[in-house]
């Protein structure tokens, strides 16, 4: 006969977005798409994200500023070791900020599961949809920023100052 006894067992969590290299494919597949965000504030009664034309314009417009005001690597390969620097420490933050949205859901989910008539277990629940939503919104910020940085890599005149519709063009 066995002797059966009662175990618990602790899981520790590695997100997926900790662990891949800080790109932008790695940053896209992170986040929630962007009806699925809506549609959770709707049910939770948090307020819903921003506009992602409006936060990727303001992203482009704070790389303009950015960028205006740096002086550029004279070659092409500087220019775009630049632009892999600042997308490795933007894209590196916000995935950390995703990586502690789910956090805040997976606690808010095991909390609702241990005691389901707690007090303030939406609260929980509509906390981390917040931070989730703030990670989403971080994320369109960079992608509009990425899309002047991108520019100035092969033509630094483009669009370190002025709005030019070739830089809002330009692929990603």
């Amino acid at each position: 006969m066995s002797a059966q006894t009662d175990q618990i067992a602790t899981v520790i969590r590695f997100p997926q977005e900790r662990r891949r290299a800080p790109t932008l494919d790695a940053l896209t597949d992170a986040i929630l798409p962007e009806t699925q965000l809506r549609s959770l504030a709707e049910t939770r009664d948090v307020t819903p994200p921003r506009q992602v034309e409006r936060l990727r314009a303001f992203g482009r417009e704070r790389a303009r500023q950015i960028f205006g005001a740096t002086p550029l690597p004279d070659t092409r390969e500087g220019r775009q070791r630049m632009a892999s620097d600042w997308l490795t420490l933007l894209v590196g933050r916000a995935l950390a900020r995703v990586s502690d949205a789910r956090s805040l859901t997976e606690q808010a989910e095991r909390r609702e599961i241990e005691d389901p008539q707690r007090d303030g277990i939406y609260d929980d629940l509509a906390q981390a949809l917040r931070a989730e939503i703030v990670a989403w919104e971080t994320a369109q910020n960079i992608l509009g920023g990425w899309e002047v940085v991108h520019g100035l890599i092969d033509d630094p005149d483009s669009c370190a100052v002025t709005e030019n519709a070739t830089c809002q063009s330009r692929p990603i």
